[in-house]
């Protein structure tokens, strides 16, 4: 989130949120959405605010780690622009995330362990770049060079 801020202000672009679009549009809770619906009924939300967002020309897109579950997210990102994989490690999401409220964390936090080896080499098929600098300054950096470097090949951003 603080990355695809500092993206949005650098960039003059809207910044979109999938997870944020995904609240507003049940008007509910995520944590709400997968006690009464069920994670399945999430992802299919999900992937309507996906196409919505990559839908939108000139915009950031901020997604939570399960989008990349479904290959139609990925397909629609893909094609409406240029995707990056911030690539922190398990073991600083980890130390660093608040779990409370994340309905997929419950079971604690040796599951973002499982989640990541899980869904890593789906992150890195989908990525035009995979930036893993540690703070999110250098992350933003390092995104905007990766997204200035691969315009002749995405097209005009």
């Amino acid at each position: 989130s603080t990355v695809s801020a500092q993206l949005s202000r650098h960039l003059g672009w809207p910044l979109l949120d999938t997870d944020e679009m995904v609240v507003q549009r049940e008007g509910r809770t995520i944590p709400e959405i997968f006690a009464c619906e069920g994670e399945d009924y999430f992802r299919r939300v999900e992937t309507v605010c996906a196409r919505e967002a990559a839908g939108t020309e000139e915009a950031v897109i901020a997604t939570g780690g399960g989008i990349v579950l479904r290959e139609e997210n990925m397909t629609a990102l893909r094609r409406s622009g240029f995707v990056c994989f911030l690539d922190r490690g398990a073991a600083e999401i980890a130390e660093g995330l608040d779990i409370s409220g994340r309905p997929l964390l419950r079971e604690g936090r040796e599951k973002i362990y499982r989640l990541a080896r899980e869904r890593d080499a789906l992150y890195r098929k989908y990525a035009d770049a995979v930036v893993s600098e540690k703070t999110p300054e250098a992350a933003a950096e390092a995104v905007l060079y990766a997204l200035a470097a691969a315009e002749p090949e995405k097209g005009e951003m």
